[in-house]
């Protein structure tokens, strides 16, 4: 069977009909580009079920660039398929490869639509290259199990349909049909892994055994069905644990094995995205967050995220900024707060102030003073009638607010006096007539003191 009936039939296996491809113009892409055109053009019951559109993105690294995308946008323009060019800055500063692939798959996120899957030109040779890279890592079964034909990659669709046919079949493909591709220099730089691979190592491999890539490729899939056992084996357990994706709970996890206590960490990162740590570092927070003492709050930083403990608890967050001290004054109805805490709403009636944040909302009297929101209090705070004033700490650890999240709570103030903690207390104002009554009873008792003496 010849390559672009292979690929028809794999297609027509799926469900996938709106496709936005990644195009960067090499010799891949071209391949899954014209694939799937001809699909559209050859295949009538395609053609008006499939939808098309491709994504090139100018990294701005090389020198031929601009040059990359001018080529992208004619052999768009020939094919009739819309593309859309988008230019990124990529930070280098924890390493080109990285950097330029995050840069990459955020451009995308912001182009792709709700029902299009991502479709890129990923082939058996690459699996291989994958699987090495992997292992070169020290990786479990999932980094072994490498790329999947279908999942997802940072809450979008991701379709790989080239990843059973070699980079050989594609290059005979875009000869047979007399396409023109780009070759990006950087792919010859042997100083990066995956060219070391693709250039030095993998060829005398192949040499020396015809069906190499096949066989990773079948290791693979060993490594991603005994992965998937084990996570339907771990099921029950982790549903115990993880009632809410970014919290993983910490009942009875001293009694599990430590392969346990990995597998069962592993599986919570994995499903909030996280890049897999590496067993030393996993081993590190399970002794530094973990078991750390029952009063402390430790933090463990992976990556752009931090793990943090609270009680019986770890919780999955950003990276935060210290936001105590900081004094905002509330002059129109909405205030946009820092550091993405997203924005504060005023509703304001002759009877009550109404005040939104998020999912939260607390009715107030209606004032003439100035609207301060702050963050950070230090004070002591009344909340009930028949209960003393108490320090604010008392009250987060009360209400179970870890402290991380204590100083990112809009605290409602009217001039210099709190009057909420939006969403979760508010202060006790005694009302007018209840101030009288306890005056006139203070003055009653003190005036019967009076006429004893």
């Amino acid at each position: 069977m010849d390559l672009f009936s292979a690929f028809a039939r794999q297609i027509e296996q799926t469900a996938v009909r709106q496709v936005l491809i990644a195009f960067s113009g090499g010799l891949d892409s071209t391949a899954l580009l014209s694939l799937f055109q001809k699909l559209r053009e050859k295949r009538a019951h395609f053609s008006s079920n499939l939808t098309l559109r491709a994504i090139h993105i100018h990294h701005g690294l090389s020198a031929n660039a601009d040059h990359w995308a001018a080529h992208c946008r004619n052999i768009c323009e020939q094919l009739k398929i819309p593309l859309i060019i988008e230019r990124v800055q990529v930070d280098g500063h924890n390493g080109i490869e990285a950097a330029a692939r995050e840069a990459r798959y955020r451009a995308i996120r912001r182009h792709i639509q709700p029902n299009e899957v991502l479709a890129t030109a990923h082939h058996l040779n690459d699996q291989t290259e994958t699987f090495f890279l992997a292992l070169k890592r020290g990786s479990g079964l999932r980094g072994l199990a490498s790329m999947r034909c279908s999942n997802e990659l940072l809450g979008m669709p991701i379709f790989r349909p080239l990843l059973n046919f070699s980079r050989e079949q594609l290059e005979g493909y875009v000869r047979t049909e007399k396409l023109t591709w780009i070759h990006d220099e950087s792919n010859d730089d042997e100083h990066y892994d995956r060219n070391f691979l693709r250039h030095r190592i993998l060829p005398e491999l192949r040499e020396r055994w015809r069906h190499f890539d096949a066989s990773v490729a079948r290791s693979a899939q060993h490594c991603f069905e005994q992965q998937q056992l084990i996570d339907e084996l771990l099921q029950e357990t982790f549903a115990q644990h993880c009632q809410m994706p970014t919290e993983f709970q910490l009942f009875d996890f001293a009694r599990y094995s430590p392969a346990k206590q990995a597998a069962l960490l592993r599986k919570w990162l994995a499903i909030n995205g996280c890049e897999m740590p590496s067993k030393y570092r996993l081993e590190q927070l399970i002794q530094d967050v973990i078991c750390a003492k029952e009063d402390a709050n430790p933090a463990f930083r992976l990556n752009e995220k931090v793990l943090r403990r609270y009680q019986s608890c770890l919780y999955l967050t950003s990276d935060f900024l210290d936001l105590d001290g900081i004094c905002l004054e509330l002059n129109d109805s909405v205030l946009v707060l820092p550091d993405n805490l997203g924005k504060l709403d005023l509703t304001c009636t002759t009877e009550k102030f109404i005040f939104r944040w998020q999912r939260y909302s607390i009715e107030l009297p209606p004032t003439n003073l100035p609207i301060f929101v702050r963050f950070g209090y230090h004070g002591k705070v009344k909340r009930h009638p028949k209960r003393p004033r108490e320090t604010i700490k008392k009250i987060w650890q009360e209400l179970g607010v870890p402290p991380w999240q204590r100083t990112r709570i809009p605290l409602i103030f009217y001039g210099d006096e709190l009057q909420s903690a939006l969403g979760f207390f508010r202060v006790f104002k005694p009302a007018k007539n209840e101030i009288d009554r306890t005056f006139s009873r203070s003055f009653g008792i003190m005036s019967q003191i009076y006429k004893t003496r």
